[in-house]
């Protein structure tokens, strides 16, 4: 039996990471970590990402720094810093969205200026809801 406890390869954690949280032009709620070997790397990286992601129409999640700290863990309905998962903040018109339910369905909507409903989605031709 073996009494050598160490491994042969430490996994440390890395030097630097870098994460952001955005929405896709389908509305769905993402986050990415990118990990580097120092700073001046991860900025790099980092600066390569976000012109990736605004390049293909991806937005930030408007949510996520309204309070400061995020409200993940609440399966990307990421609210307006109330907590009570009540409402949300829409990523198409940066406004606030009521948690609506519907035939066993809870989903989240507002009204456009229009008087049309929004669900907090672009499609994917670049218009609105």
């Amino acid at each position: 039996m073996a009494t050598d406890l160490k491994p042969d390869v430490l996994f440390t954690e890395s030097p630097a990471s870098w994460n952001t949280r955005y929405v896709t032009p389908e509305g769905y709620f993402c986050q990415i970590t990118l990990r580097g070997e120092n700073g001046k790397d991860l900025l790099e990286k980092a600066g390569i990402a976000l012109s990736y992601l605004a390049d293909h129409s991806f937005l930030p999640d408007p949510g996520y720094h309204k309070n400061g700290s995020g409200n993940g863990g609440n399966g990307g309905n990421y609210g307006n810093g109330n907590g009570n998962g009540e409402s949300k903040i829409c990523p198409v018109h940066s406004c606030e969205m009521k948690r609506r339910e519907k035939d066993g369905s809870v989903f989240f909507s507002h009204k456009t200026e229009s008087g049309s409903w929004c669900y907090g989605r672009v499609r994917k031709n670049g218009g609105q809801p």
